[in-house]
C-alpha cells in the first residue's frame, strides 16, 4: 500500500478524515476520522453497512434503536446494518474513528462535501445523502 494524504471534508460542523477509502481496501472497509465539537452531530438514521466506532477523545453517546449509550475514550461500540443510530458528542468535543464495512461511506462525506453550498437547506441534506444509501429515520 502506498501513502497518501486523506481528504478532509469539513462539513455541518464536523471535521471529517477519510483516511481509507472502499478504493484503497478493495471494496472490503473504510476508515473515517471524524473531529466533532459539541453540539454538532447526526440524525437517527440506518444504511446497509455496518459501522464500528472508536473513541480516541472524549465521549460519544450513541442513539441506538432511541436508547443512549455512552462509549468513552478507548472504547469501541458495533452498529449493525440497518440498525437506527444517531452519533453525537456528549461534551464539548469528541474524537472518534468509523469503521465502515463494506467499504463505500466515504462516498457520503464528499457528496456532502460536493453540495456544500446547499447543506443550509436540511432538505437538501437529506436528499444528498438518500442517494449515497442513507435513510433518515422518521
Amino acid at each position: 500500500m502506498t501513502n497518501h494524504t486523506p481528504e478532509t471534508c469539513n462539513v455541518l460542523g464536523d471535521n471529517i478524515t477519510l483516511q481509507l477509502t472502499a478504493e484503497q481496501t478493495n471494496g472490503t472497509y473504510s476508515v473515517v476520522e471524524f473531529a466533532t465539537p459539541g453540539g454538532v452531530g447526526q440524525p437517527p438514521h440506518t444504511h446497509d453497512w455496518n459501522e464500528t466506532y472508536l473513541v480516541l477523545e472524549g465521549e460519544l453517546e450513541l442513539q441506538i434503536d432511541g436508547q443512549s449509550t455512552v462509549i468513552g475514550t478507548g472504547d469501541s461500540y458495533q452498529v449493525k446494518a440497518g440498525t437506527v443510530h444517531a452519533p453525537t458528542p456528549k461534551g464539548d468535543f469528541c474524537r472518534y474513528v468509523m469503521v465502515g464495512e463494506p467499504g463505500g461511506v466515504e462516498a457520503v462525506f464528499k457528496s456532502l462535501k460536493a453540495h456544500q453550498d446547499d447543506l443550509g437547506d436540511m432538505a437538501k441534506v437529506v436528499e444528498i445523502v438518500s442517494q449515497e444509501g442513507v435513510k433518515i429515520a422518521a
